[in-house]
């Protein structure tokens, strides 16, 4: 088979040398250098929104846990408002026995006018906690030194910690009564520069800062001052020999009775303002007072529909469920007989707080005075109350719950006393004197702290 033979040019093409093999992956190499550049850049700008990230979420995290312990400062200065008196480490005592040289919490940091109401915080009053890992750690030293709780720490921190101050409530340049201001400030460690109110503060090492700030109320455990020295929803009657009710405050107007129904006089002495018979000093058959159960009843079941729950509201603001259930409030079981030492230990031991006597099957015999005329009392008694031996005093107000309150003894009533239903003399010299000053003290000094709706903020008010 022919065939025909290459020309010159085609064989030297078909003879041309190769290219060099580093020639060979020269492109190659630029491409994948390329190729690791770019991921390079990639992983790095990947790294960098990483790390910003962590950063992100560890102070967020920080500050979280700052806000928290701030906030929760709150509820803890708060509690411990309505708390009994105290160990230096915050821990409330639990008897009367233990009381000598420990104050409460709210003695400790708060002066409250007794005349008036005015709450000023003490100087330089702060108490502060820590959470070691485990659990919180308290401390509420004298005014004018930081708080610095002995702490033993636990696990892996942050470890936050917050301090209490106390603000006075200013309008138009006058102390707003019965209204003070919290402040709380947190930290994600323990150090006065991070935790301080008198200078700027300083947070390092990314520390978490948080201030809240709320206004506190002390609701009255006697929202109004009785008008008469006795008052009574139901009948009066006495069986008493000399027996006495007094009132002799013009700004009450010198009322000795004040009664929902008629009033059925025997032998009582009654003392009114000078210049007024004694007879015009008694208020009887007020319609307004009378409260009887409503017919028909309100449905479904309110407090309303009983007489007596309507007359609690009316001396104390709140239905009795809700009043007996108040923070500031002491109960004594008294099923049987309680005394007069019950009564005083829990007033030693609680100081501003309102005494409820439980049990309409008991008895209190007051045999020795109860309160006194700096430290009166409200005194609420589910069953029958009498004085039981001297001529003791009960400095304050009474509030007897039982179906008739018969008051028996000798002792002496200074302040008002208030019968939920009807009341008698016995025949023995029990008295009722009208003590507005006693009744004032108790108004402005004895209740419950209470936040005021609207009244938290996280920013200086």
């Amino acid at each position: 088979m022919y065939s025909k033979p290459l020309s010159l040019p085609a064989m030297r093409r078909c003879h041309a040398p190769s290219p060099p093999a580093t020639r060979r992956g020269a492109a190659s190499l630029v491409v994948v250098m390329v190729l690791f550049f770019i991921i390079t850049l990639v992983a790095a700008y990947a790294s960098r929104n990483l790390l910003f990230e962590q950063r992100t979420s560890a102070n967020q995290y920080r500050s979280t846990l700052a806000f928290e312990a701030a906030d929760a400062g709150i509820e803890w200065a708060l509690a411990r408002l309505n708390d009994a008196r105290m160990n230096n480490d915050c821990t409330p005592l639990t008897s009367a026995a233990a009381v000598a040289g420990h104050v409460s919490f709210r003695d400790r940091y708060l002066s409250v006018d007794a005349t008036n109401g005015n709450i000023t915080p003490v100087a330089n009053g702060r108490a502060g906690c820590v959470f070691n890992g485990t659990g919180w750690v308290c401390d509420c030293p004298s005014p004018g030194t930081d708080p610095n709780p002995s702490v033993t720490y636990s696990g892996n921190g942050p470890y936050a910690a917050f301090w209490v101050q106390f603000v006075q409530v200013m309008d138009a340049g006058a102390p707003v009564p019965g209204v003070v201001r919290i402040q709380v400030n947190a930290c994600t460690r323990v150090d006065s520069a991070c935790l301080s109110f008198a200078t700027a503060r300083d947070a390092q090492s990314g520390d978490g800062l948080a201030t809240v700030w709320a206004l506190l109320n002390l609701r009255s455990g006697l929202m109004s001052l009785p008008a008469a020295a006795l008052t009574v929803r139901g009948t009066y009657a006495d069986n008493s020999r000399t027996a006495s009710v007094s009132n002799t405050d013009i700004t009450s107007g010198g009322l000795t009775i004040h009664s929902g129904n008629a009033v059925a006089l025997g032998s009582v002495n009654f003392t009114t303002v000078p210049g007024s018979p004694p007879a015009t000093s008694i208020a009887q058959n007020d319609a307004d007072l009378a409260l009887p159960d409503l017919a028909p009843a309100l449905t479904p079941a309110t407090p309303a529909n009983a007489g007596t729950s309507r007359m609690f509201n009316s001396v104390f603001g709140m239905w009795p469920d809700t009043y007996l259930n108040q923070p500031g409030l002491v109960g004594i079981d008294c099923a049987g007989t309680c005394t007069a030492t019950d009564v005083n230990d829990q007033i030693q031991l609680n100081p501003g707080h309102v005494i409820h006597v439980r049990g309409a099957a008991g008895q209190l015999n007051v045999g020795a005075s109860i309160g006194s005329t700096t430290n009166p009392v409200v005194l609420i008694v589910d069953g029958h109350l009498k004085f039981s031996a001297g001529t003791p005093t009960i400095h304050g107000l009474v509030y007897s719950r039982r179906s008739t309150w018969e008051l028996d003894g000798d002792g002496i009533i200074r302040g008002a006393a208030v019968a939920e239903a009807d009341f008698r003399f016995d025949d023995n010299d029990s008295s009722i004197v009208y003590d507005r000053a006693a009744l004032l003290n108790a108004r402005n000094r004895i209740g419950s702290f209470v936040k005021v709706p609207g009244g938290w903020r996280d920013m200086r008010p």
